[in-house]
């Protein structure tokens, strides 16, 4: 199933524009994230999405749980059609979060998530280009 470009490009719902803080849980899902270990950085923000009330941090957690998981598929597993479904999956949910959250530059994160996106979808990625969280 190839990627499908239109759903990279969503439109951004600019509804919440209040400042979210990182806590310790979705600090250690970034560390983890951007040392390469994308299975446990999944796993660690899963958890705390399980608990999490909050719509907002909900939907932050979702969407980086997704991209995670889609990293995951595509470079761990070698498995580019679920990493293209999961990488649309996240980058929706990342596209309604605020563009700054604490120490998260969500805008430019999805950017760099989609531009990957983009070049596994022409078979061109290389995992050079996967983005840091922090």
């Amino acid at each position: 199933m190839p990627l499908n470009m239109l759903s990279l490009e969503a439109p951004r719902d600019p509804a919440s524009s209040a400042v979210l803080k990182l806590d310790p849980m979705i600090r250690t899902g970034a560390r983890l994230f951007d040392a390469g270990r994308f299975f446990e950085a999944h796993e660690a923000w899963e958890a705390h999405w399980l608990v999490e009330k909050e719509a907002p941090r909900r939907l932050l957690l979702q969407g980086l749980i997704q991209i995670a998981a889609a990293f995951h598929k595509l470079i761990d597993k070698q498995a580019p059609e679920p990493a293209a479904s999961l990488f649309a999956k996240g980058l929706a949910k990342l596209d309604a979060c605020p563009a700054e959250i604490e120490d998260l530059d969500v805008a430019g994160f999805r950017e760099r998530v989609r531009t990957c996106a983009r070049a596994a979808s022409a078979g061109r990625f290389e995992g050079s280009a996967v983005p840091r969280c922090l």
